[in-house]
């Protein structure tokens, strides 16, 4: 995925198994999740903070929550996908980033 011209490192979560888990379980690290498809998400059980983006089929970022705490339920009309990462300071996705995947040209 790229962000803001930096490449960053993802792990795309497309099956219903996948997709559930999401960060539950796991230890922090430098990855971002990308759940498809998907528009709503939990963080129930989780022992850690996330930051939380939901992405449109085009690659819009419509909505991005930071430092979001356990217990939390959000979802958004029209996101076709959500990127999910353990909550760490500095830049990331922000309302109206276009993300790109694929191939680099």
């Amino acid at each position: 995925m790229s962000l803001n011209g930096m490449i960053e490192r993802f792990h795309i979560s497309a099956s219903a198994p996948e997709r559930m888990r999401g960060l539950l379980f796991r230890k922090p690290d430098e990855v971002t999740r990308l759940l498809v498809p998907c528009h709503d998400v939990h963080t129930f059980g989780m022992r850690h903070p996330l930051d939380i983006a939901f992405i449109s089929k085009e690659g819009d970022v419509l909505e991005v929550h930071r430092c979001v705490s356990a217990r939390q339920r959000l979802k958004r009309k029209g996101a076709s996908m959500v990127a999910e990462r353990f909550s760490r300071d500095g830049e990331w996705l922000e309302a109206g980033d276009k993300i790109k995947l694929g191939a680099s040209e």
